[in-house]
């Protein structure tokens, strides 16, 4: 960023802000990208010169006025502008037209897209106009993407606050780079469109032949999870619900991009789910993991985020045609966005011989985590970030220094991570009797649970959270915070500690009465029968059936 343009923003503030985005919008060249200027202004609400709302509202602001007056100039005049355009008008008919054709075909899901793709968004306002897309659907796309794309960039600027001085260095490569990689990304879109293409008349050929009645359905299955955050609870369930699903001969599976399917099916909600899901319609079903409320204490400034949260999972709701609630708690939250889509309930499975604890399993587990056999160990799982109770987990720690407690998980989102700072800093000061072992792959997992004796989940919000069932399964007493998701997500009884003092309790006692351990074991075993995994699998079959019947049915 040139430093004419940096002393602009720092000397006019929001106003400047404001005028660099606008101009961008209507189309007029500016040699400093939107993306730097909403970054270079999330860095200043970081050394407090600015005020992170009226940041964020003179952006969002000045893209939506912008891009508003682009399409509305587009959708009354635009026949007339191109066919009298004048040389330095800085719009190319070309583009314009490549773009067209792309759009036309995937409708208001490419206007989305294309809203949040860098170098061609200005023009997707430009076509959307030119296409004679509806007011009241453009509206609605423009909101939403102005809100993500200028939240993101000055949020991401916010928290390269302490690294500015290494960004800035490096800040007019950021461009290029991002031209790069939307390239590949076209690149790769076109290749696969064409193979997927190829693949699908292959298959109808092959299936005319056949008869339709026999043929199994084909449920395609995607998750961005399997690209980017692993080490969390969603991906574990994908990968569970593909294991579950090919136990039995009456559906195939394919997963992401290894082809399609009769049945969208998807765990996660961006702009691939999206993407992979345009060919699905009255097909695509989502599985609601994560809600609004997810995004407290998960992401810095999360207070700030929840009306855009709550909008943009409004949209992602509303773009399925079915959503398959973990519990009463995400149907509550769904209805509360103002999504109409159908809900069935189903929440996730529990692979009861995947989890069982064994002596070999015990000794694998203790060693990987550095423990002796006559230790007791009190486990964690679960994201190091507010949320999850990590310095809940530390205090019970500090509490009971008989006892080895053991935290295991990481930073999928790095540092775009709630109270990373700070939970750094009590980890770095934690008793010598507690420790954090990162994050383990999947098929470790059993083991580490029965390297355990009582697991601890001080987590402040969940909706079907996996690790304590997980635990449950693996034959140990599990401790549960007292929420409200909880009384209504369980058919039996469950260990709940109100605060800190409650799990301190509740730990000791277990530690220290055999009766009562055995009973919390007890206590366990009979909460896992509630997701027993072929009940689930009856009902996602059903689901999958339904919906193939309706989307059959004329009319």
């Amino acid at each position: 960023m040139s430093n004419e343009a940096i002393q602009y923003i720092n000397h006019y503030g929001y106003t400047a802000i404001f005028i660099l985005i606008f101009l961008q919008e209507i189309g007029v060249p500016n040699p400093v990208p939107n993306e730097l200027v909403l970054l270079f202004s999330g860095y200043l609400t970081y050394t407090h010169v600015l005020f992170l709302p009226y940041v964020l509202l003179s952006a969002i602001t000045a893209d939506l006025i912008g891009a508003t007056i682009l399409y509305g100039t587009f959708y009354f005049f635009g026949a007339y502008i191109l066919s009298h355009k004048p040389k330095w008008l800085p719009i190319s008919t070309a583009k314009i037209n490549s773009l067209s054709q792309k759009v036309s075909t995937g409708g208001i899901k490419s206007v989305f897209l294309g809203r949040l793709t860098p170098f061609i968004r200005g023009y997707v306002s430009v076509i959307a106009g030119l296409l004679q897309i509806k007011p009241r659907q453009y509206l609605a796309v423009i909101v939403s993407t102005a809100m993500l794309v200028c939240g993101a960039y000055i949020i991401a600027g916010r928290l390269l606050g302490p690294y500015w001085a290494l960004v800035a260095a490096h800040i007019g490569k950021v461009k290029y780079g991002v031209l790069a990689i939307v390239v590949i990304a076209v690149l790769w879109i076109v290749i696969r469109r064409v193979k997927s293409n190829a693949k699908i008349k292959k298959t109808e050929g092959e299936e005319s032949a056949g008869s339709q009645s026999n043929r199994r359905l084909k449920i395609h299955m995607v998750s961005e999870t399997a690209y980017v955050t692993k080490g969390q609870g969603v991906h574990t369930a994908f990968i569970e619900l593909i294991e579950l699903l090919r136990e039995g001969d009456d559906v195939e599976v394919v997963i992401n991009d290894e082809g399609t399917g009769d049945i969208f099916h998807s765990h996660t909600y961006g702009p691939y789910y999206f993407w992979m899901g345009r060919k699905y319609k009255g097909r695509r079903i989502l599985t609601v993991h994560v809600i609004p409320d997810s995004i407290k204490g998960s992401l810095p400034l999360w207070k700030y985020l929840i009306p855009l949260s709550k909008s943009y999972f409004k949209m992602v709701y509303s773009y399925a045609d079915v959503l398959v609630s973990l519990s009463p708690m995400v149907e509550q939250a769904i209805r509360s966005t103002g999504a109409k889509t159908p809900i069935v309930s189903i929440g996730n499975p529990i692979f009861p011989t995947k989890w069982r604890r064994t002596a070999e399993n015990r000794k694998k587990g203790r060693d990987l985590l550095g423990l002796n056999e006559q230790d007791i160990v009190v486990l964690g799982v679960g994201q190091l970030q507010d949320r999850k109770g990590v310095e809940d987990f530390i205090d019970i720690g500090e509490a009971i220094p008989n006892a080895n407690f053991v935290w295991v998980g990481g930073r999928p989102f790095g540092i775009f991570t709630e109270g990373i700072n700070r939970i750094d800093n009590r980890i770095e000061n934690a008793s010598a009797n507690i420790r954090f072992a990162g994050m383990f792959d999947l098929q470790d997992m059993p083991a580490i649970y029965a390297a355990a004796d009582i697991f601890l989940f001080p987590s402040y919000q969940e909706n079907c959270p996996l690790a304590p069932l997980e635990a449950a399964a693996c034959g140990m007493p599990v401790i549960y915070r007292d929420l409200k998701e909880y009384v209504l997500l369980y058919n039996h009884p469950y260990l709940k500690a109100e605060n800190t003092a409650d799990f301190i309790g509740l730990t000791k006692r277990l530690t220290s009465d055999r009766r009562f351990y055995e009973d919390a074991t007890n206590i366990s075993a009979k909460l896992v029968t509630q997701f027993d995994k072929n009940m689930v699998r009856a009902k996602l079959i059903e689901l999958y059936k339904n919906i193939m019947h309706r989307s059959n049915t004329p009319g």
